[in-house]
């Protein structure tokens, strides 16, 4: 899925794929976001393949920020990342 530069995802997680797909699911019944968690390998050569977990894309900073904040109060981890 190719995002225009202007929209944000988040970043919940760098994990194993199985691990992502379970934590996907978690991450939304805490902040629901109504999108399709994205999973993308990332290949950390010495440190092994893992697999991170986005949740976008979001039309601003703003927003991207707004459910960061959501979902770290329901217990949960993000980062905002421009793509």
């Amino acid at each position: 899925m190719n995002m225009p530069h202007d929209f944000f995802a988040k970043r919940l997680a760098a994990i194993e794929q199985a691990e992502a797909r379970r934590l996907a699911v978690i991450e939304e019944e805490k902040a629901p976001s109504g999108r399709r968690p994205i999973i993308r390998r990332a290949d950390l050569g010495a440190m092994g393949t893992y697999y991170r977990t986005l949740v976008g894309p979001f039309a601003s900073a703003e927003k991207a920020t707004r459910f960061c904040s959501k979902l770290k109060a329901a217990g949960g981890d993000c980062i905002i990342q421009k793509h």
